[in-house]
């Protein structure tokens, strides 16, 4: 009896001391971190559907306000996701916009992992230069909002950044040159529908692990860097609708995972590069739009994953080369030099 009772008492105390100890880790939000999120719902002039509606100062925002997660052993900050968009019972989209600009505050919030505040649609104003403090963001979601200004050359500290979206604002101005000197673990990478300026700098080379890279619908230009041949890990390179210029660098033949190459209504020169019939994964390219001129080179046509091609309105001359697959002639149309299958035959 005298043991059982005992044992009780150790076991007791035991449990009490575990469970203080983990009462004791999970911290209450840290005051740094508690006074950046409210100065960011202050500068919300508008949040009809209440994204930030229990974000009030007197209860834990850790425990209690939505879109936030902690660390619950230091009651730091490591998720903000406030994204407007919800789904409804019906499995519909429902957008759930909000009004005003980013606080430089949210720079403070320095163990922070994730930023998501994409499709909030009126978020308005600069891209704070203090977010380049966030050295520990691996995934930053900006896009499908209404942010001006430049991209802040600061953000080239965020080294283990891994999903970058800036699409679909109004960013104006050069990609800062160094941006991506130190982003070694970047996968994706979402920069259209901006008004983006300037050339692609030669850092991008650096982000080796991309995958997939959306340049399009911006006023970008100059030549496509050699460097970018370091990246052979790409998946998908589409720089459409821009003012690119000069040749496709044959560095291109280095990038063997690409599957989708959009090159389409740009200002390149120069000949179609031999070398893209090295991508034996490639499945889509469009280098329609543009000043290419010279013959399609032997087996692009014939890459057995490839399900689209499209060089219309070139300066494409010369006999089309024998191919298995039936692209329409609309894939070739506009090249008054062309002819053969499936333009009309060659005079010769």
């Amino acid at each position: 009896m005298n043991c059982s009772i005992l044992y009780l008492i150790v076991l007791l105390i035991f449990t009490s001391i575990f469970f203080g100890f983990e009462i004791q880790q999970s911290q209450a939000c840290h005051p740094t971190d508690r006074e950046a999120l409210l100065d960011f719902k202050r500068r919300i002039t508008s949040d009809p559907s209440e994204l930030l509606g229990n974000w009030i100062p007197s209860k834990d925002c850790c425990a209690s306000w939505d879109g936030i997660e902690c660390d619950p052993s230091t009651g730091r900050v490591i998720k903000l996701e406030r994204f407007g968009v919800s789904i409804n019972d019906s499995d519909m989209r429902v957008h759930t916009p909000m009004s005003g600009t980013l606080s430089p505050f949210l720079g403070n919030l320095s163990s922070l992992q994730l930023l998501n505040l994409a499709e909030l649609q009126n978020l308005t104003g600069l891209i704070p230069f203090e977010l380049g403090k966030l050295t520990n963001l691996r995934e930053m979601y900006l896009g499908a909002n209404s942010l001006e200004g430049s991209i802040p050359s600061s953000i080239e500290n965020m080294s283990l950044l891994q999903i970058f979206s800036l699409s679909q604002n109004r960013l104006m101005g050069p990609i800062p040159r160094n941006l991506f000197k130190k982003m070694t673990s970047l996968i994706y990478l979402f920069f259209n529908d901006n008004n983006l300026s300037g050339s692609i700098p030669p850092s991008i080379g650096k982000i080796k692990s991309v995958q997939y890279i959306y340049l399009f619908n911006n006023d970008l230009s100059g030549p496509i860097p050699s460097s970018i041949g370091n990246l052979r890990r790409a998946n998908t390179l589409n720089l459409g609708n821009n003012h690119f210029g000069g040749n496709i660098p044959t560095s291109i033949r280095n990038m063997m995972g690409l599957v989708n190459i959009m090159f389409n209504n740009n200002n390149f020169t120069g000949k179609i590069p031999s070398q893209l019939a090295k991508l034996r994964n490639l499945q889509y390219l469009d280098l329609s739009g543009n000043s290419l001129i010279g013959k399609i080179p032997e087996g692009i046509l014939n890459i057995e994953s490839l399900g689209q091609f499209n060089v219309s309105w070139n300066r494409l001359s010369g006999k089309i080369p024998p191919h298995e697959f039936n692209f329409p002639a609309s894939d070739f149309a506009g090249n008054p030099g062309l002819c053969g299958a499936p333009l009309a035959p060659c005079n010769n």
